[in-house]
């Protein structure tokens, strides 16, 4: 909102005129005599009313209308120009009017570019308000809404995949929500809660998600519709763990609310949901008349929504061996969808039923479960040897592994070669993000990899990174290391060869290779600047991308031995390794998770 420091005759003419009255209307409207309005309309700015005048003039302004105040700024910015004059004694506090207009256009605007999936046009519409108004400063209107934009911002970073780290939808409804909180708007804040809470399901939390979705599916601060949302992502969070019959009577209970409601595209989306848990209980009549529904109800008209009904499709098609070959379809497909429009989250769970149909034959596989419900299925001989004692012990050593760097520019970065894509995924999101204008990708082949990737490692990550909208001239290729110092020494070569020098490189590798690759490169690059991030997904929903629990307890475990061993051989710099962590992978070498060691 607009305040005048100093009133002159030349604001109190441009007030006159925003007001739209007469001078002897404006002067009945202040309680002055028109002589005096008349008086300032002659000296302007070099007249200046009496002090109990000034105050009336404050008044006058601030019951006004935005209408009159827009008007008022315009006027005064006019006069300003006329008269030569370069300043004016008059304080924009935040936005100005016009601007507070032009920022709530720009968010119905980005609302418009979200459902559409132009997340590059969202971000800019978004992040160019969130730079040019930081929350100091503005008053309530403003700060709303910068938490509206924050909170928006959110939703594209979650669409996008980028669910966990600075960068990160988590971040971003966390910053929303304080807003929000401090503003006493109870209705936004149980909402980010609701945002968190599926970022929780997103990222593998299953158990926590649920909890939190089972507290909001009956909490009087969200509308009827969103406590409906809330029970049937209850259903979802339960059906990814393998509570089927209980996830089936949340959804069906989320069903009917919004039958009731008159909501169709949530109606469509809770049979879809529906539709899974009929899948994963083995009631593949159900599930298919469930999907059937949700098809047949037409209202998938964004490409993320077609891909989460096509996704679902192909996996209950994938599910009857009569129609795998139809899923198998359905699913690349849809793949190639999500790859165009940059859904770096959905593609990657195509990817992963892909992995598990090619596992396990085409069958139903069960989950682990750590919750007080009986399981539908039991656990695998491999799932069986991994205690929650045990679980937790590995969480110590996987958020060891992690460094916590915080991101931001870089000359290059490097996408280090490994069986995991997702390093892949996440070089292209950052680099969609702007964060730096060239990359490596470097690997060739390992007694792991070559199966999957029998082009060479970095190959693979090239063309799966081209597919999600990466230029080809952004990226460079090595394709011969066979190892983590390979990766940091042959990519040194390749960008020498390029003629690029850098001051500051990126790492990105595998959740629980960070620390490695951080010491080996300052081992083997000590001249620049190293930071290191993978993709942000918590321990629960990397064993989930894996399929299982032992393997990837070994890999950590086999990791940290390196971090511990390989400064003695001269491959990497000493990293302090604290005591709990040390103990917990003591405990877990003894408990046998011993497959990924290096000989003595």
């Amino acid at each position: 909102m607009t305040t005048v420091h100093r009133w002159t005759g030349l604001e109190a003419r441009a007030l006159r005129l925003a007001l739209r009255m007469s001078v002897r209307t404006f002067a009945a409207h202040l309680g002055v005599g028109t002589r005096t309005v008349s008086k300032w309309e002659k000296l302007l700015s070099t007249t200046e009313p009496r002090q109990d005048t000034q105050a009336i003039l404050d008044t006058a302004l601030a019951r006004a209308e935005l209408s009159v105040h827009l008007r008022f700024e315009t006027s005064l910015h006019e006069a300003g120009r006329a008269d030569g004059r370069c300043a004016r004694p008059v304080a924009f506090s935040g936005p100005r009017t016009w601007e507070y207009e032009t920022w709530a256009d720009d968010l119905d605007r980005s609302v418009v570019a979200l459902s559409r999936q132009n997340f590059p046009f969202a971000q800019d519409l978004l992040r160019r308000w969130l730079v040019r108004f930081p929350p100091p400063g503005l008053d309530e209107k403003g700060l709303y809404l910068h938490a509206r934009t924050t909170s928006l911002l959110g939703d594209v970073q979650r669409d996008q995949g980028a669910l966990l780290g600075p960068l990160s939808a988590r971040r971003s409804y966390q910053d929303a929500r304080t807003v929000f909180g401090r503003l006493g708007v109870a209705r936004r804040v149980a909402q980010l809660d609701l945002s968190l809470a599926v970022l929780m399901e997103m990222s593998g939390q299953l158990e926590a998600a649920a909890r939190q979705y089972e507290a909001l599916a009956v909490d009087d601060r969200l509308s009827r519709r969103d406590r409906a949302r809330a029970r049937l992502w209850v259903g979802t969070a339960l059906s990814k763990e393998g509570d089927h019959e209980y996830a089936t009577r949340a959804m069906l209970a989320a069903v009917r609310e919004f039958d009731d409601l008159s909501e169709p595209e949530d109606w469509a989306v809770a049979h879809q949901k529906l539709a899974l848990a009929h899948r994963g209980a083995g009631d593949l009549t159900a599930a298919r008349r469930c999907i059937d529904v949700a098809r047949t109800a037409g209202l998938a008209d964004s490409p993320l929504q077609r891909v989460r009904l096509n996704t679902a499709h192909g996996h209950i098609l994938l599910s009857d061996p009569g129609t795998l070959d139809d899923g198998l379809d359905v699913l690349a497909k849809t793949a190639q969808v999500a790859a165009e429009y940059g859904l770096s989250h959905q593609r990657r769970s195509i990817e992963i039923i892909r992995s598990r149909h090619a596992t396990s034959g085409g069958a139903m596989r069960p989950v682990r479960r750590r919750s007080g419900r009986t399981p539908v299925t039991g656990p695998t001989d491999a799932q069986r040897n991994v205690t929650d004692e045990q679980w937790a012990k590995a969480r110590l050593i996987w958020e060891y592994h992690q460094m916590g760097h915080e991101l931001r520019p870089a000359d290059v970065a490097i996408g280090l070669g490994s069986h995991d894509l997702g390093v892949a995924t996440r070089t292209a999101e950052l680099y969609r993000a702007g964060l730096f204008s060239l990359l490596v990708f470097t690997g060739g082949n390992s007694p792991t990899t070559a199966a999957r990737f029998p082009r060479g490692e970095a190959v693979h990550y090239r063309e799966h990174a081209l597919g999600l909208g990466v230029p080809e001239e952004a990226i460079l290729l090595e394709s011969r290391a066979g190892n983590t110092g390979h990766n940091i020494t042959y990519s040194r070569k390749v960008l020498a060869e390029a003629g690029v020098s850098p001051a500051s490189v990126l790492l990105v590798s595998k959740p629980y290779m960070e620390r490695r690759a951080y010491a080996t490169a300052r081992k083997l690059w000590p001249e620049v600047e190293v930071r290191c991030t993978s993709e942000p997904l918590e321990l629960d929903g990397y064993v989930k991308s894996i399929g299982d629990e032992k393997l990837v307890l070994d890999m950590l475990v086999g990791d940290l031995q390196r971090v511990v061993e390989y400064p003695k051989l001269g491959f990497a710099v000493e990293q302090e390794v604290p005591e709990d962590v040390r103990a917990a992978y003591d405990d877990l070498l003894t408990a046998g998770f011993t497959s990924r060691l290096i000989a003595p």
